[in-house]
């Protein structure tokens, strides 16, 4: 977690240091907790299962690790983004509560070592929520459903200006979670380039993240350019990646000794699949830098999913996800509210950084719908919702529903694996 030493007393740091090492001991005793749950259950009648492979893209097991190995699993979603009528419809008597957009999913998030998403927008008073902007409930929300680490540098970084974005990253940290790729001054930006420092399992990763630029025509002030991580020399034009700029962030991940750089890019077309040639040109320019792991954003649609040889990386490989789409969406078509949960698991063999497994699980974030007979907002597992409705459980989806979800759920098969993933030498 990023800090400013010269203002933080050693007090404030050791207390939000014992926060996070109380939080990583809460995450590792519900890991061990789930599948005792989910057995429990099954043996009970009740609604919860374990998912069978359905899928290609269903994770795996790695059946080679060796007793000794050191395994960690990492999970990223996509955009999380919502607006006023969505959250108004989460207001209550005793104020917001989103905790139940998470309840078919919860178990995914909260089973990894770390769960990483992109929130677009800035937190703001109960009182003054409106599209991308919200209550800090949302952050308790996610950080309950197993989140650690949010992507503040994104297209609406400062929305409500430097006090937003300060204000973001501050009630995210409070949240137990940590907050990539905006700085909240030129001291830190200096210090750190935004840089985000995570050890689990003895394997230490560094997240940086960067985004194309801002929503809304907006203009980063030339006087706080250490505000947000940018891909292009200009935030409006881009056509010239800011090469140097991205290299110079890399190396102040390299100057903190990680295993892993994991970036997080928030790049392309809105409403698109297409990747475009500067999005493989600053992929190229990550992994020339050594970034074992790039995971895209801003889209809302899921793209290619490619893993490469590359000698610069620690892994030996680079995973390259172009998008993951929409985790939590304000989108107005079907295709933009489904999303990706990418899950990536690393080992330490023989003192090398090794990735183990890749899989992927589809999700649909669903909206009240005549058409589709869905009445509330939620964040589905999209194969757990199709199995429930084979298997005629008493809550599960519509049958449009159902025929909609499978319908992406191939294409989404169809997208991720256009290109044949390469393993690694």
């Amino acid at each position: 977690m990023q800090r400013q030493m010269s203002t933080d007393s050693l007090e404030d740091i050791l207390r939000q240091d014992r926060k996070i090492a109380n939080r990583a001991r809460r995450k590792a005793r519900l890991r061990r907790l789930i599948p005792l749950c989910l057995i429990l259950a099954l043996l009970g009648g009740g609604l919860i299962w374990l998912i069978g492979r359905m899928a290609k893209s269903e994770e795996v097991p790695d059946e080679t690790q060796s007793p000794d190995e050191t395994s960690v699993t990492l999970r990223f979603v996509g955009d999380i983004a919502l607006s006023k009528t969505e959250q108004e419809a989460f207001w209550g008597s005793t104020g917001f509560d989103f905790s139940p957009c998470f309840r078919s999913v919860i178990a995914k998030l909260f089973s990894a070592d770390l769960t990483v998403g992109n929130l677009e927008g800035n937190i703001t008073d109960d009182a003054a929520v409106d599209d991308f902007t919200y209550p800090a409930s949302l952050l308790t929300a996610l950080s309950e459903a197993g989140f650690d680490i949010l992507q503040t540098g994104n297209s609406c970084s400062i929305q409500y200006g430097i006090t937003g974005l300060t204000r973001t990253r501050s009630e995210i940290e409070a949240a137990g979670m940590g907050a990539v790729g905006t700085c909240v001054s030129e001291e830190e930006y200096n210090k750190t380039g935004g840089v985000l420092i995570r050890e689990v399992g003895g394997i230490r990763f560094a997240f940086v993240a960067f985004t194309k630029g801002m929503a809304n025509n907006q203009r980063i002030p030339e006087e706080a350019g250490w505000c947000v991580n940018l891909l292009y020399t200009d935030d409006v034009n881009y056509t010239e990646v800011a090469e140097s700029r991205i290299s110079r962030t890399i190396d102040k991940a390299k100057a903190l000794r990680p295993d892993v750089i994991v970036a997080l890019v928030h790049w392309g077309s809105e409403y698109t699949e297409e990747i475009s040639d500067s999005q493989r040109r600053i992929a190229s320019v990550l992994m020339d830098n050594g970034v074992s792991l790039i995971i895209g954003t801003h889209s809302h649609y899921v793209g290619p999913i490619d893993r490469k040889l590359n000698p610069a990386s620690p892994t030996g490989t680079t995973v390259i996800a172009y998008g993951l789409g929409d985790f939590l969406s304000v989108a107005d078509t079907s295709g933009a509210r489904s999303g990706c949960m990418l899950s990536v698991r690393f080992a330490r063999r023989s003192g090398k950084i090794v990735i183990t497994d890749l899989g992927y699980t589809p999700t649909y974030s669903t909206e009240p719908s005549e058409r589709l007979e869905c009445s509330r907002w939620e964040v589905l597992d999209s194969l757990q919702a199709v199995k429930f409705y084979r298997e005629h459980y008493y809550d599960s989806v519509s049958e449009p529903m159902y025929n909609l979800l499978t319908d992406l759920i191939e294409h989404m098969k169809n997208q991720t694996e256009a290109q044949e993933l390469q393993d690694p030498a």
